[in-house]
């Protein structure tokens, strides 16, 4: 095989294209609406289920939902599919969600017939998981030489919900510390600061 700078190109956007989708993740995960202002181009757009807009509404919005309906969330992706051409970009990428959420947000977040399974609060271990597969579709644009997401619509392929049955103070779960938090404290950022 003979390596081409259009082949050299085309790995460098996919390596840009996928840095900007795992920064999506880590933006949500840390709750960091700096790092997200840099997924989304601010004249682009997110349909999300829960919000269709444009973007520079929509950042404001998840990070401020984030901390308010979960006390710990994890998004993670994988069997990413991405399409060049040129300033443009499609792709997919798979979405699972696990997110800690609290007795208060139980019903906000899975609705009556949840609470209806699980006893309306007579179940109540103090949170609950909230557990989604779904895709990310989105359309990129490269301006200035920087990848970033136009527009996102998001795809729920499933969705699993139940009170958690996590013991994080016995065994060897007791001395995993530090813990994820939603602030620059977490680990993450004294790692890449270094």
């Amino acid at each position: 095989m003979i390596v081409t700078a259009e082949i050299i190109a085309d790995l460098a956007a996919r390596r840009d294209i996928t840095a900007v989708l795992t920064r999506y993740c880590t933006a949500l995960d840390r709750a960091d609406e700096a790092m997200m202002m840099r997924v989304y181009w601010p004249d682009g757009g997110d349909k999300h289920g829960i919000f269709a807009g444009d973007a520079a509404a929509f950042i404001p919005f998840i990070i401020d939902g984030i901390t308010r309906w979960f006390q710990v969330a994890t998004h993670s992706i994988s069997n990413i599919t991405i399409e060049v051409d040129g300033d443009r970009a499609a792709s997919e990428a798979y979405l699972l969600s696990v997110c800690r959420v609290s007795q208060a947000q139980a019903s906000d977040i899975f609705g009556e017939r949840y609470l209806a399974m699980h006893g309306h609060g007579a179940l109540d271990r103090g949170f609950h998981l909230f557990m989604m597969g779904g895709r990310y579709l989105d359309r990129f644009e490269r301006r200035d030489g920087e990848w970033r997401i136009f527009e996102r619509q998001v795809v729920l392929d499933w969705s699993d919900n139940w009170p958690s049955t996590e013991i994080a103070d016995e065994g060897m779960f007791a001395s995993l510390r530090p813990r994820g938090r939603f602030d620059r404290d977490d680990p993450f950022y004294a790692t890449f600061e270094a």
